[in-house]
């Protein structure tokens, strides 16, 4: 199918944005990652996966807007596109959301201790009372174990015996 002259420029734009827009999904995904530390596996798998979707994406425009003809022009834009926005808006994206995800974490944080106060407090409160009681069952534990293991030798040596006298 040839294309006119003004539907390969919109080709061309549409490309364009379009190199912007997966650059901008993937800058998503590398937030994600920042927020969320992921493992060398999983990292590779949601690459492939976005990579994986990519080319769909890429294919269903170019099915819908020339045919499915692959130009050239519009592989360049498509690059051109995912190119211009990692020169310019990248970093700031990356920037902006690293710092709305440290607020995030610091209100989740500062939450968590509102709501653990009261708990604390109490744990003050009774925290020397406990560990003396647990100080004092250990010592009890150590003493009755002690006990036990001396009652075990005491019927052990008795087995023994009677089974000396069964024997004979």
């Amino acid at each position: 199918m040839i294309l006119s002259l003004h539907a390969q420029a919109q080709l061309f734009l549409l490309t364009i944005l379009l190199g912007g827009g997966l650059g901008l999904v993937y800058d998503g995904l590398r937030v994600f990652r920042h927020a969320i530390p992921h493992k060398p596996f999983w990292v590779q798998l949601e690459d492939g996966l976005f990579w994986l979707i990519a080319v769909f994406l890429v294919f269903g425009v170019m099915l819908r807007a020339s045919s499915g003809e692959i130009r050239f022009f519009s592989i360049f834009g498509l690059f051109g596109g995912m190119g211009l926005y990692f020169l310019t808006l990248s970093r700031l994206v990356i920037a902006v959301s690293d710092r709305i995800i440290a607020l995030v974490k610091y209100i989740a944080v500062l939450f968590f201790r509102i709501l653990s106060t009261p708990f604390r407090l109490v744990w003050l409160l009774v925290r020397r009372p406990v560990l003396k009681f647990g100080s004092f069952c250990g010592k009890k534990r150590k003493k009755l174990l002690h006990s036990w293991k001396l009652y075990v030798k005491m019927k052990l040596h008795h087995f023994r015996i009677d089974w000396k006298i069964f024997r004979r």
